[in-house]
């Protein structure tokens, strides 16, 4: 696969690859839900509910790409 004058998420390649992380772990790509929601999303949750996200969610999280088209557009609109 020819990669010359593209850009490339690290994680992702590395997955490709196979290459793995000195303590043998490979860290999600930041297309990832599971980079995603962990980072952003349940923080935002957890504050708003005042409860934590429960562990069964935590720890499934799908190690789902998100497309580059969703990043495009910016930051969502606040909601009210």
């Amino acid at each position: 696969k020819e990669r010359t004058g593209g850009v490339e998420v690290v994680a992702e390649l590395a997955k490709e690859l196979g290459f793995t992380d000195v303590d043998g772990t490979m860290p999600p790509s930041i297309r990832s839900l599971r980079f995603i929601l962990p980072g952003f999303v349940f923080p935002k949750v957890e504050k708003e509910s005042g409860k934590p996200v429960p562990d069964f969610i935590k720890n499934n999280v799908p190690d789902y790409l998100l497309p580059w088209s969703v990043f495009s557009g910016g930051p969502p609109p606040e909601m009210e």
